[in-house]
Parts: C-alpha cells; sequence; structure tokens
C-alpha cells in the first residue's frame, strides 16, 4: 500500500480511497488507513462513513477527509445542496462518541457467523471453497468445485433453494464462480440460508 502511494504521488495522481469498511475487521487484525501508510497524505482523499458499521445506510452520510486545500475548495464548491441534515450530523456524533461498546459487540457476532459458515461449508459442503475475510461482513464462496456454470450455480440457490446471493460475476471475470454473501443478519437466518443451499446441492449432486 505504501508502494502503490509513492507511485501515485511520482506520478500526480490523486488517490480516493474508499475505507467504509474500515471498521469492521477481524480479531487480532490491524486496518491501515492508505492515508496513514503514505509518506504525504496531502494527494489522498479519503471516504468513511457510519453506514455499513451502523447500519444507517438511509442517513447518507458520508465523510470525505481532504487534507489538500486546494482539493477541499475544489469538493466544497462541488456539494452545493447536497449537505447532510441535523439528523443525520446528530447520529454521526452519536455514533462516533458513544457506539464503541456496541460495535465491539457487533464484531463479535460478526466473527461468530463467520465461524459457523466455515464450520458448516466444511461439514456439508466441502466442494465450496472460501477463507476467513481479514475484514468486512462479507464471504466469497467458490462453487467451482462443483463443475457447474455460474448460471446453473444461480439457479439453483436463487430459483430452488429460493436465497439471495450475489452473483461474483458482476464485480469481474474472476469472480464468475463465486457467490458472495452478506452476514450481518440474525445467525439464524444464515443459517436457514445455507441449510436451504446444502439441501439443493446435496440432492442434485451430494456435497
Amino acid at each position: 500500500m505504501e508502494k502503490l502511494a509513492d507511485i501515485c504521488a511520482e506520478n500526480d495522481v490523486l488517490i480516493v480511497a474508499d475505507e467504509i469498511h474500515g471498521d469492521l475487521i477481524r480479531r487480532n487484525q490491524t486496518f491501515i488507513p492508505i492515508a496513514k501508510a503514505a509518506k504525504s497524505a496531502d494527494p489522498i482523499i479519503t471516504c468513511t462513513a457510519i453506514n455499513k458499521t451502523f447500519n444507517v445506510a438511509g442517513l447518507h452520510c458520508t465523510n470525505v477527509i481532504i487534507p489538500n486545500e486546494g482539493h477541499r475548495e475544489t469538493f466544497r464548491k462541488t456539494l452545493g445542496m447536497h449537505l447532510a441534515s441535523p439528523f443525520t450530523i446528530t447520529a454521526l456524533i452519536t455514533a462516533y462518541t458513544e457506539g464503541e461498546d456496541w460495535l465491539d459487540q457487533l464484531k463479535e457476532y460478526i466473527d461468530g457467523t463467520i465461524e459457523y459458515v466455515m464450520g458448516f461449508l466444511a461439514e456439508r459442503m466441502p466442494k465450496v471453497k472460501t477463507r476467513i475475510p481479514e475484514g468486512t461482513y462479507l464471504m466469497w464462496l467458490d462453487f467451482s468445485g462443483y463443475g457447474l456454470s455460474p448460471e446453473e450455480v444461480h439457479d439453483r440457490i436463487y430459483n430452488k433453494a429460493n436465497v439471495l446471493l450475489e452473483d461474483g460475476g458482476m464485480f469481474g471475470e474472476e469472480g464468475r464462480h463465486y457467490q458472495r454473501i452478506c452476514l450481518p443478519s440474525p445467525r439464524p437466518v444464515i443459517k436457514e440460508a445455507l441449510e436451504r443451499i446444502a439441501r439443493e446441492f446435496e440432492a442434485e449432486n451430494g456435497n
């Protein structure tokens, strides 16, 4: 990351870093903002938010950190009327000043859900490969072990198991055989979704 920042600085490339998931890291992991890793934060614009962390995407609240005065002034001029409401500002301040305990519990819960998913797949669907993410509440599930096309995998999950995951192909060619599962739901919901998927694949061609 430091090398990337160096290359961009040497070539006068402005970095806009989306660090919205930066709060949601696993146990024993450390999140390092690129502005901290770089020799200078001047050519970096950092975007953070409470939206993912506190499930308040409807507030449309984003923090844009712009150290460079010229870039900051340009940004201000383009904002127009798109300013945060008083309610949003109050929620933002409350989240950052009183939300630490809640966030700790959230991360503990998500960690537990990830551990459950890993155990479930190992026991019921060992052909599905994945890994524990260092951060976020998303897991990428590789279904290529079944020898099915991405379309067939999607059909079994969406139309037969009645579970909505995100097709990895929407993120690029490398993701075609993946399904992305979003985990910040009550664990019984995740368990039910995995059970439905497992039953469908077991019924077709074993685990």
